[in-house]
């Protein structure tokens, strides 16, 4: 038996469906304004959220792998070895200490150096390792997986791309030079755009030479000079800034568009659950039965 097949009778088994109506009808009703039922909907889909997950960690991972050997064979800590003994039960240790700093953190800061300062500092620890482990292993994957590949890939001739082609054609190492420079153009733009902003571009003024009128001749030149190699300098990063932001904008367009056509999904999907899933329900035929049967 999975966690998504049971042995209940027929009706009762309808009862999700319904019970899901309701829930979707109450957080539904958030579009008109924020109410009691909005809340209690999503506080309910939380919390069933959390007690499935608790339900598969406590069947998968705590009873078969900690529990289970230590009432089989109370003792287990002195015939097992001390590494998968230390295995199992360091990460439960840590994580029963960050949940209850959590439940800490939750009430009032300590007057004092007390124990309850101490639980603070001590579940900063597995917090710290979670997020540590997390990072370390998110930005190895990105170089592992993304960055090294790419850096691989840019470094190839487009003589060796061309030999290694099967037709021979000259075209492809050109087209991948050209996608090269172009990923550089718009990675690079979005760098600048991040780092400077607008101020890439500068004014290619000066304001400690305009800020003294009288100048002689010669303080005039060297200004009009300066403002030339400005604009020279400028000019190009300007224009790289501009391509970088107007990138980025696509990027973040598509993202959104991404993100909404997803959530569009998930409405259509809903909806086909509330017009055709659950009036083919025999508890709903019921519940329909005896509304009608009331009104006449």
């Amino acid at each position: 038996m999975n966690p998504f097949t049971s042995g209940l009778p027929g009706i009762l088994q309808d009862a999700g469906l319904v019970l899901g109506l309701v829930i979707s009808l109450a957080i539904g009703s958030y579009l008109v304004r924020d109410n009691f039922l909005a809340r209690l909907g999503q506080y309910i889909l939380v919390g069933a959220g959390l007690g499935y997950t608790a339900v598969l960690v406590w069947g998968n991972v705590l009873w078969p792998r900690l529990f289970a050997p230590l009432v089989a064979d109370p003792m287990v800590w002195l015939s097992g070895p001390g590494s998968a003994l230390l295995h199992r039960w360091l990460p439960l240790a840590l994580g029963l200490l960050m949940w209850c700093g959590g439940a800490e953190l939750l009430r009032r800061p300590p007057s004092g150096l007390g124990a309850r300062y101490i639980l603070r500092m001590l579940a900063a620890v597995p917090a710290a390792i979670l997020i540590g482990v997390g990072l370390g292993v998110g930005v190895s994957g990105a170089v592992q997986g993304t960055l090294w590949p790419q850096l691989t890939a840019a470094a190839l001739s487009p003589q060796a791309e061309v030999s290694t082609a099967v037709d021979g054609l000259p075209a492809v190492g050109q087209a991948t030079w050209l996608v090269r420079f172009i990923t550089l153009l718009i990675t690079g733009g979005v760098l600048i755009h991040l780092q400077l902003g607008r101020e890439a571009g500068g004014r290619g003024d000066d304001p400690a030479l305009e800020s003294s009128p009288g100048a002689a001749d010669a303080a005039a030149s060297s200004q009009e000079r300066s403002r030339r190699y400005r604009m020279l300098l400028f000019t190009p990063l300007r224009v790289w800034e501009g391509v970088g932001r107007r990138a980025l904008w696509l990027a973040a367009g598509i993202l959104f568009a991404r993100l909404a056509l997803s959530r569009f999904s998930l409405a259509l999907a809903r909806l086909d659950y509330l017009l055709f899933e659950v009036p083919r329900s025999e508890l709903w035929q019921l519940i329909w039965a005896a509304v009608r049967g009331a009104g006449s």
